[in-house]
């Protein structure tokens, strides 16, 4: 039977949902290695880069196009996937390597090798003959010292809400159309489970919690992730085996707050999870200790002896940023564990190094030493607000100097996606070099910069241009606004955003000079 028309239990009648997802950057990744003490892959020559499973592809052509010298592959079993994401690739002028057919399938492809693998939502929800043939890609096809993302449904996380995926799959069975639409008659039939009291949600509130939480997903996301023929979630150390069959060993997590225990757990547990005789052991302990539920594992091929130095001086290399303004880095961070609080003259002149752009580590530790303060304690402090969210790994220091007399994009990808946001009505994420990542613009955002790089700056003139753009016939340019405001509301805020946030955030990041 020909490759592509076998689904191996995976669901192909409805597309995934189209996102970008930022941990699969190899900048994040990266970052992850440094902060974890394994060397990172050199992202300033060429590098090979490869996504298994990649849904529309909309990951791989961010990712591509912030590496413009790297060689990128994307793997999809879809073939709806795999075309949409070539028309938006082929749209949007991104170098970009497609493959339809099954992990299998890679096996008899010459590929080069690559330097970073990564996979998101696939491990759990793929069948055991597919997670061994991933396996097997890596182990054929990832360069010693490579980098692997896997993420995946984990326990004892799920353990509650588990069983929910056997009702959902029952109750989507005899409903008519798509998966999708199968996927919504199945929420609704739990959802009056739910409401009628039944024992089980009673006795697990989580539970009742968790089918509340599913109208807020679309009927594609549910049937990806209730309806495939396969759902398993985890042991993280258990997948961890599995991948040393491949020659890989755990580093860290791209939810970079994981790897940070002080942050994610409270003394008492962090003291009984240490006193634990082996590593495995804590591990798995940890896990127990959040109730980890979705777990972004990196791994390494192949693993030396780890050189404290070496470690010290690549950490010290990376780039770390802000995307949005820095004057909202303050002086109070949410983590899991609850809140962590800085010193306002430490966040003070930390927003001040971070207008000037990006920097890295070692840097920005120099800058804002002296006077008697703690360097390890403000290198410390750093990689909290990166594993918090208000800094974030870039993939090279980048220092804003002078904007040009007429302001303009850095490239032509940026035009592309601008103008390919504003056509589509669709929010997309801007491929930025200097941040090695993706910044996400929506239509009406889209809009006004294309206006204001035409000369249109006031903000008052600005909300104007949003209004007609807003009266078009059919125009659905304000999609990501608020129900509660008026045209006018929506245009002023939209107008005003661009003007004192999104543009200078953009010059600062390099994508208007």
């Amino acid at each position: 039977m020909d490759d592509r028309n076998q689904s191996h239990g995976y669901v192909t009648d409805s597309g995934y949902a189209d996102t970008f997802f930022r941990e699969l950057s190899p900048a994040w990744l990266n970052y992850v290695a440094r902060l974890n003490g394994s060397p990172p892959r050199n992202l300033d020559a060429a590098f090979a880069y490869l996504e298994l499973g990649c849904g529309f592809g909309s990951s791989a052509i961010v990712n591509a196009g912030a590496f413009p010298h790297g060689e990128f592959h994307a793997c999809d079993l879809n073939p709806a996937h795999i075309e949409g994401g070539r028309r938006q690739a082929s749209e949007l002028g991104v170098n970009l390597q497609f493959h339809e057919g099954s992990f299998e399938s890679l096996l008899g492809i010459d590929l080069p090798p690559f330097d970073f693998i990564v996979l998101h939502g696939v491990y759990s929800w793929v069948g055991s003959d597919a997670r061994r043939a991933i396996r097997r890609v890596i182990e054929k096809t990832l360069k010693p010292g490579g980098l692997a993302y896997v993420s995946y449904n984990s326990l004892p996380g799920w353990s509650i809400e588990a069983p929910l995926r056997k009702l959902f799959v029952e109750l989507a069975a005899t409903a008519p159309g798509e998966s999708a639409e199968r996927a919504e008659h199945a929420r609704s039939a739990v959802n009056r489970l739910r409401s009628a009291q039944l024992r089980y949600f009673r006795n697990n509130p989580a539970a009742a919690t968790a089918v509340e939480s599913y109208f807020r997903r679309a009927g594609s996301y549910l049937a990806h992730e209730f309806l495939n023929q396969t759902w398993e979630p985890f042991f993280a150390i258990d997948v961890a085996d599995e991948m040393a069959e491949s020659g890989l060993s755990y580093i860290g997590s791209a939810t970079l707050v994981d790897n940070h225990p002080a942050l994610v757990m409270d003394a008492g547990a962090a003291e009984a999870v240490a006193a634990l005789p082996t590593e495995r052991q804590r591990q798995l302990a940890v896990d127990f200790a959040v109730n980890q539920r979705f777990r972004r594992d990196v791994f390494v091929r192949g693993r030396s002896a780890r050189d404290e130095t070496e470690a010290a001086r690549h950490l010290e290399s990376a780039a770390i940023g802000v995307v949005a303004n820095p004057d909202r880095i303050a002086t109070k961070a949410r983590v899991p564990r609850g809140e962590i609080t800085f010193q306002s003259d430490f966040i003070g002149e930390l927003q001040a190094l971070m207008r000037g752009g990006s920097m890295t580590l070692g840097e920005t530790v120099a800058a804002l030493g002296g006077r008697g303060r703690n360097e390890r304690e403000i290198a410390r402090n750093l990689m909290f607000l990166v594993a918090a969210g208000p800094l974030m790994p870039f993939a090279r220091a980048f220092r804003f100097d002078v904007l040009h007399e007429r302001p303009r994009v850095a490239n032509r990808l940026v035009e592309r996606v601008l103008t390919y946001v504003v056509r589509h009505r669709v929010s997309r994420a801007i491929p930025c070099e200097a941040l090695g990542n993706g910044v996400e613009v929506r239509p009406i955002d889209a809009l006004a910069i294309t206006a204001w790089l035409d000369g249109t700056q006031d903000v008052e003139d600005l909300k104007m241009y949003l209004l007609a753009g807003m009266r078009e016939p059919g125009s659905d340019v304000a999609v990501n606004g608020s129900l509660a405001q008026s045209p006018t509301e929506e245009a002023t805020a939209a107008a005003r955003h661009v003007v004192e946030q999104l543009v200078p955030n953009f010059i600062r990041l390099g994508l208007i000079v």
